[in-house]
């Protein structure tokens, strides 16, 4: 693979991951993100409240997320990360992302860690859609038991297959 394209790949995984709320201000807006509002902060993705006003579970849990883009380029660069797909009953409908292991919110420690055994490998969670909290809850029990590389993927299934990307279709 390229230097080029190596390097690139870095930006455009960098920029997903710390959203464009850390360039708002290099860009001369004054603080001011037309995405996320003054001050750079973000509106919760699932209920669309504001820092402090949201009730959802998962915003107690900051965590860095990834988009359809970077995601897909880490899986086609080879890069070792494993893909957590977070979704359970009747949200499950078998199709996963390529080598996807599943884990529930709800998994036991135990379960956690036979699943997960390196601490500080790269882990993506994904669930449904924006508006499914497994994916963010899951991430966040994650991170509580000290796994130290955690990307939330949002747009879920939904989102990746939107894009034209494969899926496997596991049969439960």
């Amino acid at each position: 693979m390229s230097k080029m394209f190596m390097l690139g790949m870095v930006a455009a995984v960098a920029i997903a991951i710390s959203g464009c709320c850390s360039m708002s201000d290099s860009q001369g807006s004054g603080g001011k993100c037309a995405v996320c509002g003054p001050g750079g902060k973000m509106a919760c993705p699932h209920c669309k409240m504001m820092p402090g006003k949201c009730k959802c579970k998962m915003q107690a849990a900051t965590m860095a997320e990834i988009n359809t883009a970077a995601l897909k380029a880490l899986i086609d660069s080879g890069v070792s990360l494993t893909l957590v797909d977070a979704r359970t009953g009747k949200y499950d409908d078998g199709r996963r992302i390529a080598n996807a292991v599943t884990l529930s919110p709800e998994a036991k420690d135990e379960e956690i860690a036979a699943a997960l055994k390196l601490k500080d490998a790269m882990i993506v969670s994904y669930c449904v859609n924006p508006q499914c909290p497994a994916s963010r809850i899951l991430a966040a029990k994650l991170m509580k038991l000290g796994y130290t590389r955690v990307l939330e993927y949002p747009q879920g299934i939904d989102g990746w297959v939107s894009e034209g990307n494969p899926v496997k279709q596991v049969v439960k």
